[in-house]
C-alpha cells in the first residue's frame, strides 16, 4: 500500500493515500485518521483528469482535478479546481 501518515498534535494522523482501486490507482486521497488508524474524515482527492472511452478510464496527465471538502460536516466535495500541467514557455515553441 503506499500510503503517507504524519503524526498530528491533536491525536489525529494526517495521511495521503492512491486509491487502491486499480481503474484508479492514478488518485490519491488526503484526510485523517484516528489514533487507531479508522478513517475520520476527507480533506481532498487528487488525480489527473479522465474520460470513459469503452468502459475503460483513459487518464490526462496534462491536467489534474483537486477535489477539495471544505465543509467537515458533508460527506461530498465542496470546491473542485482544475490545474493543468506546467510547461516552461520554450516548450510551447517546439
Amino acid at each position: 500500500m503506499n500510503k503517507i501518515v504524519i503524526p498530528l498534535d491533536n491525536g489525529f494522523k494526517l495521511v495521503a493515500e492512491q486509491n487502491v482501486n486499480s481503474e484508479f490507482d492514478k488518485e490519491i486521497f488526503i484526510g485523517l485518521e484516528t489514533e487507531t488508524g479508522a478513517y475520520h474524515q476527507d480533506l481532498a482527492i487528487i488525480r489527473p483528469t479522465y474520460t470513459f472511452e469503452n468502459d475503460n478510464v483513459k487518464f490526462n496527465s496534462d491536467m489534474f482535478e483537486m477535489l477539495i471538502f471544505g465543509d467537515e460536516k458533508r460527506e461530498d466535495y465542496t470546491n473542485k479546481f482544475t490545474v493543468p500541467l506546467y510547461k516552461p514557455e520554450d516548450e510551447d515553441d517546439e
